[in-house]
């Protein structure tokens, strides 16, 4: 019952946000359910045992294959612990950022979050598609009611982007619950039991992978993306970068690698070619925007290039520190993007232009900002460290050039992270009339800057969840013809 209740907690405060409209009261309400949320995760990672766990099971659809059946491993663990603890943060953004509609608001928030604990809680494969698409539903609204300039010629982009992804991985799930015996059964255990022929999984490779693809990004699938972040509200864009785009590499980890091995394994090359050069040519464009918004929506795409190539390296070093990775991603957006909206609302802008010389008049905000900065070029002690150190070994096994290609992508990294925190803090006092940060921001930043410290001291706490996963996952890759 704890897996289902980690799904009902925020549908059903939502639905009381959506329906009973309490404005003065609905942030925390938000905040409340998500705190519960957390609580019940943080439960289950502690009674965790190291074993795959499965919480409800139900025939659905049997004539289909549809059950609804709930359990989680290490690896979705890690992935409810990433959902549990930001979301938080992002109902926490909002007392920051006057927009309508509270109850709304965060009505849609609480629903995408109680889709997402399905996705990575689903161990059915229709059960996981019907969450992957309810997911994109409040975030939706979000964009099209609350985004910016453009809004609804780039939300349209952005569904049209997701709903070709989608059908695409529909198609994919009918067809391989059909060459499971009868009476056929789309349960991941049914589906990666199957030994389907390598003339299919060549081509089915990319049927599934194209909706993965499109929702990370990674190139040429990611043109949706930065005009999306950049136009959507704080709360939005910490969804999509923060969760959603795990959601990219989390599929490809429970349908490729388990239902196509062969096929994943054909294509890696292919995978980890088109992944680093779209990390390096997002990394390109970061480095010459003059839109701080805007340029840490390309380092996410840069980061998420590197992440998805690692994963393809079939190896220890690799998959490991894309999972480790994934969570050090998750917080390090949490509080770029909260930052973003932080100086956006004393300046009015986030272009380059209108800041500079802030540290004189912010000094603790600058303070905050430095150490989310550390995170974010992966010093020494901080959590992207262990992440990226491991990315580069895996990379390292894979092949030297395309380690050299991961290294170059973690230095301009630091270079266009360092430039811009150069362009907002520093250089002469600019006489703008902005306050420091106050207690609420430090009440933000201080917990999530204390996470990137604690995990990249003791990186044992995230990884011990993954070792075996990784191992069992690595020993059916040698199994393979």
């Amino acid at each position: 019952m704890e897996l289902l209740a980690l799904i009902l907690i925020p549908l059903l405060a939502g639905a009381v946000l959506l329906f009973a409209r309490p404005e003065k009261a609905a942030r925390g309400i938000a905040l409340v359910s998500t705190l519960l949320s957390l609580a019940l995760v943080l439960w289950l990672w502690y009674t965790w045992t190291g074993t795959a766990v499965t919480g409800i099971s139900h025939d659905w659809v049997p004539a289909w294959g549809m059950r609804f059946v709930l359990g989680y491993g290490g690896i979705g663990l890690l992935m409810l612990i990433l959902t549990g603890v930001l979301f938080p943060f992002i109902i926490g953004t909002g007392y920051k950022q006057p927009v309508g509609d509270p109850s709304l608001v965060n009505a849609m928030l609480l629903f995408t979050q109680a889709a997402l604990f399905g996705v990575f809680l689903a161990q059915n494969a229709f059960l996981f598609y019907i969450f992957f698409e309810l997911s994109l539903v409040p975030i939706f609204f979000l964009l099209m009611f609350w985004g910016g300039e453009h809004k609804r010629a780039i939300t349209v982009r952005f569904f049209l982007y997701t709903l070709l992804g989608g059908l695409a991985l529909l198609f994919s799930i009918a067809y391989v619950t059909l060459q499971t015996p009868a009476p056929h059964s789309a349960d991941f255990a049914a589906l990666a039991a199957l030994h389907l022929p390598m003339s299919t999984q060549v081509w089915l490779f990319w049927t599934m992978f194209l909706a993965f693809a499109i929702k990370m990004p990674i190139f040429p699938f990611h043109s949706w993306q930065p005009e999306t972040y950049t136009m959507a509200p704080t709360q939005g864009t910490m969804v999509l970068s923060a969760v959603m785009g795990k959601m990219g590499l989390y599929g490809i980890i429970v349908f490729l690698f388990a239902i196509v091995p062969e096929g994943a394994q054909h294509w890696s090359s292919v995978v980890i070619g088109l992944s680093l050069f779209g990390a390096l040519y997002a990394g390109v464009i970061a480095f010459r925007q003059n839109d701080l918004k805007r340029m840490i929506a390309y380092s996410s795409m840069s980061h998420l290039g590197l992440m998805c190539a690692a994963l393809f390296t079939w190896n220890t070093y690799g998959i490991s520190g894309t999972l480790y990775q994934m969570l050090a991603h998750g917080v390090l957006m949490i509080c770029l993007f909260y930052i973003v909206g932080a100086v956006s609302q004393r300046t009015g802008s986030t272009d380059f232009s209108s800041m500079g010389g802030l540290k004189t008049r912010m000094p603790r905000f600058a303070l905050l900002f430095m150490f989310v900065t550390a995170n974010a070029i992966a010093l020494p002690l901080t959590q992207s460290f262990v992440g990226e150190w491991l990315i580069y070994n895996g990379l390292w096994q894979w092949d030297n050039w395309t380690a050299f290609a991961g290294v170059v992508l973690i230095v301009l990294g630091a270079i266009y992270m360092l430039y811009a925190y150069q362009r907002v803090m520093l250089g002469p006092d600019r006489e703008i009339a902005v306050t420091d940060a106050d207690d609420e921001e430090h009440f933000f930043l201080v917990p999530l800057i204390a996470i990137t410290l604690v995990l990249g001291v003791f990186p044992n706490v995230i990884l011990h969840l993954v070792d075996g996963p990784v191992q069992q996952l690595l020993n059916s890759f040698t199994s393979l013809p």
